[in-house]
């Protein structure tokens, strides 16, 4: 069994595609726009600042800071190539957008270099986040920003007016993330890793259209998944997919998410 969230992992492999249209699809929607703001407002960019995104993907920010921010530099990094070749197809013209390879765990830069590095919607994917956000803050300068906006698939439910399926759907989809929690886990991570004036908000996004539910959450998929691993009768699923129909055509579909976004400083 396989899933957007599982391919995250490897985002070079058989889905890439599919990783691709996912990101594309919620980089464009409101909800998406309005909290990666937030995100770039608490980095508090300004003049020649240099700025670390780390896990960059098709590099939606990385570009959308280089462009807002014209003498700033700002860096994206990325495990995968395809989604650097990606993203530095996209930065063309922009100078001050660069793009590298490298693993969130072991950041290729020195000590200091940037003054604010942010990570979002990553971690969750990523073993080890502790060690991820350790280097974080060691590339940060003295006084610098740190920026982590993360799940929290605890708070995740789909509901069509069927409580029991919709949970054991959820409840499958949550197992394909290597730290589901970690959207609450960020504080407690970010202290250990001496972050002060620590920040949280939460933004819940609310879907209401089964085709966007199931692009961001990979509905169709995972349902069959829940066919395969017995966690859902054959039945049981097709009865869900129609209910889900039209509740969505009667606008009662719904499947919520809480986002939580944090950011503090590296002590002076």
């Amino acid at each position: 069994m396989t899933d957007i969230a599982l391919s995250f992992r490897n985002a070079d492999g058989a889905m890439r595609a599919d990783l691709t249209h996912c990101l594309d699809f919620m980089n464009g929607t409101p909800f998406f726009k309005r909290y990666k703001q937030e995100t770039w407002d608490a980095l508090r960019i300004s003049g020649n600042s240099r700025i670390l995104d780390v896990a960059c993907g098709v590099g939606f920010d990385v570009i959308a800071l280089a462009r807002r921010f014209p003498h700033a530099d700002v860096y994206g990094l990325d495990p995968s190539q395809g989604f650097l070749g990606l993203a530095r197809e996209r930065a063309l013209g922009l100078p001050n957008a660069r793009f590298i390879g490298g693993d969130s765990r072991h950041l290729p830069f020195a000590d200091g270099q940037f003054d604010g590095v942010r990570i979002d919607r990553s971690l969750q994917h990523i073993s080890a986040p502790l060690q991820a956000l350790r280097e974080m803050v060691r590339v940060t300068r003295k006084g610098g920003r740190i920026v982590v906006a993360e799940p929290d698939w605890g708070t995740f439910f789909v509901y069509n007016g069927n409580l029991a399926a919709g949970a054991k759907i959820a409840g499958l989809w949550e197992q394909s993330f290597a730290n589901p929690y970690i959207g609450r886990e960020i504080g407690a991570l970010l202290q250990a890793c001496g972050v002060e004036s620590l920040r949280c908000s939460a933004h819940a996004l609310a879907v209401s259209s089964l085709e966007a539910a199931n692009v961001i959450f990979d509905l169709t998929r995972v349902t069959e998944n829940c066919v395969e691993a017995n966690v859902l009768a054959l039945d049981e699923a097709e009865d869900w997919r129609a209910a889900a129909k039209t509740a969505a055509r009667n606008g009662a579909f719904l499947a919520c998410l809480n986002i939580m976004l944090w950011d503090g400083s590296i002590p002076r």
